[in-house]
């Protein structure tokens, strides 16, 4: 039964509860029969869920483990890295200093970085608005994102990053004339991280307290980095289960939200007008409703300020987030049609598995049919698990052909060359030893090679050829004794 039940959350069509819409109730069942099942299926020690009903608070639940070392469960005050969801606080605090007419969406940004300025870039074209670089329509090349620095480690300043210093980071560059395409940029909102520090005259993180979190009533978010404004937070898992360092931001506005599903419910509130029904009025009094309109009105595409619009199988439309850090995947988004929404929050990097199962779910139960993308991720699954059992029975075949090449003496790594016995060590120990480290680190140790979709299988399977590679690769014949032995036996 467990099988069944899992193959129907990963497969929402499948589940017999397709073609028509359900309510939340019938969804709080799902997610409670559900979820665990997909934690175990996919490796995900925790997750925190929450549902917004006709602008109103559903329910917030918790699966699973905060430490799963110490067996510490979620509970509702535990908090999660919420990855680029921050773009959408920051594009609030933005909104907040134009609001306050310290600033507008369409200014050059130049006209708001005072003496600071992009490294690599002598000047910057008036075409770089603000609005531009919260829709990520300013020209700038598309970044790869952040992977943040280990406790303990200093962090670059935020120019130092867009000269792009950190791990596998880029310097910001302009590649296209701004307004023209929307390239995704997280460089982008560094830049605005330092205008609003120039604008406020307040440290960031500060100033989106103040300004944004504390008056929409996200009391347990925060941007900071010291130890205070990091209780309750959750620990990050790697995808085969390894514990994660707590990687820090210095570019906040990108990557540096932390924050609980309850939080992000009360931001989805303020993105809505409920005041008819009981609820608050849009914008919550941080912002006025014509610029929350601004903020959800796409500029380009899907590009709105700091949220993206997607239309859904039955008309209506999602205004939504997703976020990724290394340990922490994430969603947040919420149809303005029924005021109702949903949170995503996990603490493993097998949570962008687990968050695409729920959000398909969610999108069934609220539309009747499968969103744009739920087919091709299925048939994506099903490719990488063929390819998986494809690797692991060709490994299977190796091994017993080996076993019985040793048996009789012969050589039994892939290939052989005619160069002297020293020679072929070293280049099969380059062969198989750098993509084997390398793989370990990108996987493991430094979690950067994205294993979702079944690709982690794979990554063991090749791991595990190149590990059976590598030990008959340096004991390719029989020891001398044995040999000896296995010649007078075949005389027989």
């Amino acid at each position: 039964m467990a099988n069944a039940a899992s193959t129907a959350a990963a497969n929402p069509a499948d589940s017999g509860l397709a073609g028509k819409k359900n309510n939340v109730s019938e969804f709080r069942r799902y997610l409670d029969e559900q979820v665990p099942l997909l934690q175990k299926k996919y490796g995900v020690p925790g997750v925190s869920i929450g549902v917004l009903e006709h602008g109103k608070i559903g329910y917030v639940v918790q699966y699973g483990y905060a430490d799963k070392k110490a067996g510490h469960k979620l509970d509702a005050a535990s908090r999660f890295q919420a990855g680029s969801i921050s773009k959408s606080v920051t594009a609030w605090g933005i909104l907040r200093l134009a609001e306050e007419g310290k600033l507008s969406l369409d200014d050059p940004v130049g006209k708001h970085l005072g003496n600071r300025s992009i490294p690599g870039v002598e000047t910057i074209s008036e075409e770089v608005t603000i609005r531009r670089l919260l829709s990520h329509t300013a020209g700038l090349a598309p970044h790869p994102g952040y992977l943040g620095v280990e406790p303990g480690r200093e962090l670059p300043t935020p120019e130092q990053s867009l000269a792009g210093a950190g791990m596998l980071n880029e310097p910001v560059k302009f590649a296209f004339t701004p307004g023209t395409e929307a390239a995704y940029s997280g460089a982008g909102y560094t830049i605005l991280q330092m205008v609003i520090e120039e604008v406020s005259g307040q440290p960031f993180e500060d100033y989106m307290e103040k300004q944004v979190l504390l008056p929409l009533g996200m009391n347990s978010s925060s941007f900071g980095l010291s130890k205070e404004d990091r209780v309750s937070l959750t620990k990050a898992y790697g995808y085969f289960g390894q514990e994660l360092p707590d990687y820090r931001f210095t570019e906040r506005a990108a990557a540096g939200l932390i924050t609980t599903a309850g939080d992000l419910i009360k931001l989805m509130q303020a993105s809505l007008d409920t005041s008819k029904t009981g609820g608050i009025p849009l914008g919550r009094g941080v912002l006025a409703p014509d610029l929350v309109g601004e903020m959800q009105t796409p500029v380009l595409g899907e590009n709105g300020l700091g949220i993206f619009s997607r239309s859904l199988p039955d008309g209506t439309t999602l205004l939504y987030h997703p976020g990724d850090n290394r340990g922490w995947h994430a969603f947040y988004g919420f149809i303005p049609e029924s005021q109702n929404g949903l949170v995503i929050l996990t603490n493993s990097e097998n949570g962008i598995d687990l968050r695409q199962d729920v959000y398909h779910a969610w999108i069934r139960f609220e539309t009747g049919a499968l969103p744009e993308g739920a087919v091709a991720l299925a048939q994506s699954r099903t490719l990488h698990q063929w390819v998986a059992y494809g690797l692991a029975a060709g490994l299977g075949i190796y091994l017993l052909l080996a076993a019985l090449r040793i048996r009789s003496g012969r050589r039994v790594f892939l290939l052989n060359h005619p160069k002297p016995p020293c020679v072929r060590l070293l280049i099969r120990l380059i062969v198989l030893i750098v993509p084997g480290v390398l793989l370990y680190l990108g996987a493991y140790r430094w979690s950067i090679i994205g294993l979702q979709s079944g690709l982690k299988n794979i990554a063991l399977a090749v791991f595990a050829w190149l590990a059976s590679l590598l030990v008959f690769g340096l004991f390719p014949k029989l020891p001398a004794k044995m040999q000896k032995k296995a010649d007078a036996a075949s005389l027989r």
